[in-house]
């Protein structure tokens, strides 16, 4: 007979969860933060590192948001294993009541 514990599987649920949230908030700031070239001044470069910046923000957001979608997944896993540990461990119990 398998044993699972189902207190530590729920808490690294919610650590998943709750990583997942940290990696979207830090996503969620780099949303349109594109660099203007008038804050470097005259520079003939201006163009050039703005344009940097902003592709940079854009690389962070997505990044940070595939990582929050890849956690959520796990969620959405751990979660899965545990409704059917739970199922299946009712349905033995049952299985064994007196008819």
């Amino acid at each position: 007979m398998a044993k699972f514990n189902t207190e530590a599987m729920e808490q690294c649920r919610t650590t998943v969860s709750s990583q997942a949230g940290q990696f979207g908030a830090i996503g969620d700031g780099f949303s349109n933060q594109y660099g203007n070239p008038d804050i470097f001044g005259k520079l003939g470069a201006s163009g050039a590192l703005s344009g940097a910046v902003t592709a940079m923000d854009q690389a962070g957001s997505q990044e940070f948001e595939a990582a929050e979608k890849v956690l959520r997944k796990v969620e959405s896993a751990l979660d899965a294993i545990q409704t059917t540990v739970q199922d299946t461990e009712e349905a033995n119990k049952n299985s064994l009541k007196a008819v």
